[in-house]
């Protein structure tokens, strides 16, 4: 846990290889799991969502389907038709609210969902029925959210880009042991990695026992094997949060924050301490005092795994780990193999192709491909944890002939995938060989939330050649001379040093070939200001700047 200024970085360290970052600061602190007080904006029936306004720059996103309601067979019919690119593959995951979704099995797969889109065109009784009984759930919702309501909702999904947060409605309130659901009716839910029988009778009748009316909760792996004490403590941090919710209810106004998520530090403590976690290391003495205060409360057996960090190096320069950092932002990942990855971000998906990087000879191709896939596969999974990639990811995998092989990747991949804590759904490799993986996106990536969008290229990557904003400028000329019947005008043309250069090297003078064809006095400027792609022309006469009264070229 490394603080620098205003900034938290929180790494994850799996056999001296960083396998997750997540960092805060001030300007984009995590909303996830925050309660608010908001107001229904409008309710867009054939989107089956309302938009609802929390405060923020865009209004939030609410489906009709994380709308609270007791009826779970409707909720389940209507789950059937979100759009996955929406989801990013599911809301399951380990922040607040995905708590409570993560021990529960999903509806359907994101295969299953296609499959069934891709069958008859016929529609069955069943299908009718089905089709019947989502169009009330909808007009009931419909009918129940109106403009200008208020609404108590909770953020599933952080802003992306221009899109707003993700709502529910469904309240949730993740502790260390427990998910408190505080509509939820007296249900009670075991994590489905608590294997045994006897263990989750246990902790079932314990956890009921102690619920008040009307609350429901899910029991959290870690709570296997707790005592009593521990898990009644638990509990009762949870409902005393939740006496604070309704407090602040009785005097809030839309849109109002009700309730803010824990720090960073105590998230990511409360979701990744397990029994494997061999060293704890914070070089802050209020984070590491925090930590020690939280350990101590949830696992007294790892306070000797805490260390104050007083090395001289920076910390991740101590621990190895300040290059993977740094990595974030390479296109390129090498492989031990000598092999390569490409990752490249599009607006609709993440796009990865897997490369050799060396030639072998035929008859160890097919040996040489597999061993490189198998290991891209591992490098991928590091990555996609890594730079917090999420929604449609698409794996161009080196082409290999036995299909036995192409089942090896496939099940490497899954294997890789378990140990991620953001769910994700996977297809198998395609005869073209590719592999197509949905995970959970709710947060913007790591590139996203660290990186900003190059002014030269848009975040495109390519910039318009220099001759082409030439060709620009001459046919702007043309335009301006034949629309202005005054000759001997005088103008300054502002463009980037780049477009200076070929302008200047020509072999007739620009300025001069310009006053010959137009009879234009034209003098080029240099301006840092503009990019590539960009001029401006001005009047010299009243220094007006009038490139768009003679559109846009």
């Amino acid at each position: 846990m490394n603080k620098t200024g205003d900034e938290i970085q929180v790494a994850l360290v799996d056999e001296g290889r960083l396998v997750e970052l997540i960092i805060e600061r001030p300007e984009s602190r995590r909303s996830i799991g925050d309660i608010y007080l908001g107001r229904v904006h409008k309710v867009v029936e054939g989107l089956k969502a309302a938009f609802v306004d929390i405060g923020q720059k865009s209004d939030g996103f609410l489906h009709f389907s994380d709308v609270g309601t007791t009826n779970e067979d409707y909720r389940a019919l209507i789950e059937d038709d979100e759009d996955d690119d929406e989801n990013g593959g599911g809301e399951d995951g380990d922040d607040a609210p995905q708590a409570a979704r993560a021990d529960v099995e999903p509806a359907a797969g994101a295969n299953v969902k296609q499959a069934a889109r891709s069958g008859s065109k016929t529609p069955s009784a069943d299908e009718q029925e089905r089709a019947e009984k989502r169009q009330s759930y909808t007009q009931m919702i419909a009918g129940k959210l109106k403009p200008n309501d208020s609404i108590l909702v909770q953020v599933i999904k952080e802003p992306i880009s221009s899109k707003g947060s993700r709502l529910t409605s469904d309240i949730t309130i993740a502790g260390r042991f427990m998910v408190l659901l505080p509509f939820g009716g007296g249900q009670v839910a075991v994590s489905r990695r608590v294997i045994a029988r006897k263990e989750r009778s246990r902790l079932k009748k314990l956890v009921r026992s102690m619920l008040p009316e009307g609350f429901g909760a899910i029991i959290r792996t870690v709570a296997e094997d707790q005592e009593e004490a521990l898990l009644k403590q638990d509990l009762e941090k949870l409902l005393a949060k939740w006496t604070q919710i309704e407090e602040q209810l009785q005097d809030a106004a839309p849109p109002q924050l009700i309730f803010k998520e824990d720090t960073i530090i105590s998230s990511v403590l409360r979701d990744s301490l397990t029994s494997d976690v061999g060293e704890i290391v914070a070089n802050s003495p209020v984070i590491y005092q925090e930590t020690l205060n939280y350990i101590q409360w949830a696992a007294p057996e790892m306070v000797k795994n805490v260390t104050f960090y007083q090395g001289k190096l920076p910390l991740f320069e101590g621990y190895g780990i300040a290059k993977d950092v740094e990595s974030i932002f390479s296109r390129k990942v090498w492989l031990k193999s000598g092999g390569y990855i490409i990752i490249e971000h599009t607006e609709a998906m993440v796009v990865v192709d897997v490369n050799s990087g060396r030639y072998a000879a035929k008859r160890e191709q097919e040996e040489n491909s597999l061993k490189t896939n198998l290991e891209a596969a591992r490098e991928v999974v590091r990555q996609l944890r890594l730079r917090d990639i999420g929604g449609i990811i698409v794996v161009d995998f080196i082409d290999m002939l036995d299909q036995k092989n192409a089942k090896k990747v496939y099940d490497s991949m899954k294997a890789e995938l378990r140990n991620d804590r953001a769910k994700s759904n996977i297809l198998p490799m395609s005869d073209f060989g590719i592999m197509q993986i949905t995970r959970e996106r709710i947060r913007p990536s790591l590139m996203q939330r660290m990186g900003d969008q190059c002014p030269a290229c848009g975040g495109s990557g390519v910039v318009q050649a220099r001759f082409t904003t030439i060709n620009q400028i001459e046919r702007w000329l043309r335009k301006y001379a034949l629309q202005h019947p005054m000759k001997f005008q005088q103008l300054d043309l502002y463009v980037s040093p780049t477009v200076v250069e070929p302008l200047q090297n020509s072999d007739l003078k620009t300025e001069l070939k310009w006053f010959l064809q137009h009879m234009l006095f034209v003098q080029v400027k240099p301006d840092e200001s503009l990019r590539s792609d960009d001029f401006r022309f001005y009047n010299r006469k009243n220094n007006k700047d009038i490139t768009a009264e003679y559109g846009d070229i």
